[in-house]
């Protein structure tokens, strides 16, 4: 039923599930950064019929366990994705687009806090600027300067 997928999800501790399956294959197949009613709205398109609430459960599940990325973009917005190394995004204020951004250290987490707060698991940064592309189509740099 699942191949590499329930390989990976047996190796981190998961039950492997139909919706654990269809989720991560959804997240494989679309590739990039995607919120939840994305993925959701990609598995009914291709007849996978599963309710909402069980697209939202396994991809907690699978952030949990460490399989899929997760990262809150601003304005509400969680956005999924399958990445092999631990990184951080750069969200961009115009367009909206969301990249991936190399982490120096490689490996969660790669901050820790001025003081003990317990023991921190991960460290996510976001950056939030205007990308390159929007840069560009403005003339080289301006960023205060309005579209």
């Amino acid at each position: 039923m699942a191949g590499e997928a329930g390989t990976r999800m047996r190796e981190a501790g998961l039950r492997v599930t139909r919706p654990r399956v269809a989720v991560i294959g959804a997240l494989e197949a679309m590739r990039g950064h995607h919120t939840a009613d994305e993925v959701h709205a990609h598995l009914a398109r291709n007849d996978v019929a599963l309710p909402r609430t069980s697209v939202y459960n396994s991809l907690t599940a699978l952030a949990d366990a460490g399989l899929v990325m997760r990262a809150d973009v601003g304005r509400g917005a969680i956005v999924y994705e399958v990445a092999e190394t631990w990184h951080h995004h750069f969200v961009c204020g115009r367009c909206g687009g969301v990249s991936d951004v190399a982490c120096l250290a490689g490996a969660r987490p790669c901050l820790t806090p001025g003081e003990d707060v317990g023991a921190v698991d991960e460290a996510q940064v976001v950056f939030r600027g205007t990308c390159r592309r929007c840069l560009d189509a403005d003339g080289g740099g301006d960023t205060a300067h309005e579209h």
